[in-house]
């Protein structure tokens, strides 16, 4: 740094003891107005260019020179005159003289002038242009010319249309930042993964300060002389493949908060996994858990400390084995949501086969049907008291966990997802930490087991009930395959018959009983309990688009067969009559994204919001059609009050 200030003082020294001599007669730049008399076009607004032509190896520069020099600057020479106009900076390059790297152009640079029209046809007057050229000496330059335009004349110029491409501008969304990371006087950029990356070039202004950005192996850092937290104006960067030539703008506000938004976003992630554990996806699993506790001795601490251990173990490998996943998809150009694996017909299979095994052990079922041998090989591999069926059981909650979108989770993956890989794992690990907080709580505070009652026969109906719950899992999995329901239905009967055989008591008889009840009411559609009022629309953009645009209130819905939270708001709050009824009266158009199957449409549009995990609702309307984000878990309330903020009178 002080290296390059000292290069810099002699220049300016050098180069102000030659250019005394200097005369204008000797300038080494051309500079002239285009076009003559007349005015460029260029969507929607107007402009003019002031040419340079510069002789061989000089150099003139851009809004930030770099290490040295000065931009280009316009004035009226009349202050009376009252267009605004602003010069816009072509893609410069990078030069280094004497050690010295500076930011401009050589040869010939034409700088778009972008100005209002108010309310004159035509403009006769003087500007002056200021400007700096340098080769192995600076000479600033100021210069008055004669402008002169013609608001009617609009002239088409390849030339000038071929310079403008090269502006950066803003919005385009071609360069998708991946990570900011800041430190004191530096921020590093990561762009998502680009095969074309050694092409890419990126420049850095700011008002404030000059910023010197650097190409490092995969991302940009961007040096400035001064801490990011004391910059008040925008840092913008201008960035180029070569072929698309876009600008990015930072609020260094929100860069000074983005620091510590990851807190905030680690404590979300925290809440989500904790709110997991009451999911009624996952809800079996740790009632199991405690339940083989209460079969520990009360003063087996240590026990009991080390099996919950190894359920930590299980979930956090599970999650860190996930938040890999990701990663490797990610950087092979895929983009992956929350439950993604529940898309992957494979997985089920398993994942059906295992619920129905634990389901059918807890149930006792396999003590009838089976001989002794086999039965003992079968409860020595579901044998929750064993090492590898404490880690499995933690690995085994993860896969449950996975289809629900529990809240807080979704705002917490939705920011991993579209950050770092860095963030991705310790966003990841911190839900894994969430959700290991009850089995987290018995190894700092083993004797909490002493506030459940004492075993006893309850214990076995405990045990059967969590059996049913599993097999409803088991019921809710085996409809994603489609699978005729009477089929399902007739085998969950012969299951809880040979199971009541077994029993034989008034708790099994009536469990059974209400369990069969409750089936039918969830999982039938031939009953016709409910009369299907709304016809929900297939999701696509176009369609979407329309209805914004004739201002009609519209709600999306994604959902998906194998998310246990979109099912739940849909007979709790979107399949509700005070819903459906108000949705019909307020002739709502509602829309429904299904996303049981993979559907990059379905996830590119959910990634608009945020959003890599389902449940997600938007509803939009005249007042907002933007869209407002529900929470994933809805109410009837939250439904109709969001419907009326977006339009509905």
């Amino acid at each position: 740094m002080f290296k390059n200030f000292f290069k810099i003082i002699i220049l300016f020294f050098t180069n102000f003891a030659l250019a005394q001599d200097f005369s204008i007669k000797e300038n080494p730049a051309l500079v002239s107005i285009i076009p003559s008399n007349e005015i460029f076009f260029v969507e929607e607004n107007y402009y003019f260019g002031i040419k340079i032509d510069l002789e061989k190896g000089w150099k003139t520069y851009w809004k930030n020179p770099g290490d040295a020099g000065a931009p280009i600057s316009i004035k009226w020479k009349d202050s009376s005159t009252v267009n605004n106009f602003e010069v816009l900076f072509p893609f410069p390059k990078k030069f280094l003289d004497h050690g010295v790297s500076t930011i401009g152009y050589e040869n010939q640079v034409i700088f778009p002038v972008k100005i209002e029209k108010n309310e004159l046809e035509k403009i006769d007057e003087k500007i002056v242009i200021d400007y700096l050229v340098c080769k192995d000496i600076c000479i600033p330059i100021s210069e008055t010319k004669h402008l002169q335009i013609n608001f009617q004349k609009m002239k088409q110029s390849d030339t000038f249309l071929e310079v403008f491409k090269t502006v950066p501008k803003s919005k385009q969304n071609y360069f998708n930042i991946e990570d900011i990371i800041i430190s004191n006087e530096k921020l590093k950029i990561q762009f998502t993964k680009n095969s074309e990356f050694e092409n890419i070039k990126l420049f850095a202004h700011s008002e404030d300060v000059n910023p010197k950005a650097n190409k490092l192996k995969s991302s940009f850092e961007i040096l400035f002389d001064e801490n990011v937290s004391s910059l008040i104006k925008p840092i913008n960067i201008s960035i180029s493949d070569g072929k698309v030539y876009e600008e990015i703008s930072f609020d260094p506000n929100s860069l000074k908060q983005k620091s510590k938004q990851i807190i905030y976003f680690i404590f979300m992630a925290f809440l989500g996994g904790l709110i997991l554990n009451l999911m009624p996806c996952v809800l079996p699993i740790l009632s199991l858990k405690l339940y083989s506790f209460l079969n520990l001795a009360k003063d087996n601490a240590n026990q009991m400390r080390y099996d919950c251990f190894l359920i930590v173990a299980g979930i956090i490998t599970s999650f860190l084995f996930l938040a890999l996943t990701v990663i490797f998809l990610k950087n092979f150009g895929e983009t992956v949501g929350w439950g993604f694996q529940f898309q992957n017909h494979y997985f089920l299979i398993f994942i059906l086969i295992l619920i129905l095994i634990f389901s059918l052990n807890l149930l006792g079922f396999f003590e009838i049907v089976l001989p002794q041998n086999i039965l003992y090989k079968i409860n020595d591999f579901l044998d929750s008291n064993s090492k590898s069926g404490h880690y499995f059981s933690g690995v085994f909650a993860t896969l449950l966990a996975t289809p629900c979108s529990a809240p807080f989770l979704g705002t917490a993956v939705g920011f991993s997802m579209g950050s770092s890989n860095h963030n991705i794992v310790i966003i990841f690990l911190t839900i894994a930490l969430g959700f290991s907080f009850p089995y987290l709580c018995f190894i700092i505070l083993p004797k909490i087991v002493k506030l459940f009652p004492k075993p006893g026969k309850w214990m076995n109906h405990f045990k059967f009930f969590l059996g049913l719950l599993m097999l409803l899992s088991f019921i809710w999995i085996s409809n994603l395959f489609k699978i005729n329901y009477l089929i399902i239905f007739l085998l969950t009967l012969l299951i809880l018959f040979f199971s009541y055989l077994k029993k034989r008591d008034k708790f099994t008889m009536i469990s059974s009983l209400l369990f069969i009840v409750i089936n039918v009411l969830v999982f039938s559609d031939g009953f016709g309990l409910q009369k299907k009022k709304l016809v929900w629309e297939n999701y696509d953009k176009k369609s979407l688009e329309n209805h914004l645009n004739e201002n009609k209130v519209v709600l999306v819905d994604v959902t998906a067969d194998w998310c246990v939270t979109c099912q739940f708001n849909k007979m709790t709050t979107l399949n509700s009559s005070k819903v459906v009824d108000f949705l019909i009266k307020n002739d709502v158009e509602v829309i429904r994204a299904d996303w049981t199957n993979k559907d990059k449409d379905i996830l590119n549009f959910i990634k608009k919001y945020n959003r890599y995990g389902i449940p997600v609702n938007i509803v939009y309307g005249p007042k907002n059609k933007k869209g407002i984000l529900l929470p994933e878990i809805l109410s009837k309330d939250i439904v109709i009050n969001k419907l009326m903020e977006v339009g509905i009178k």
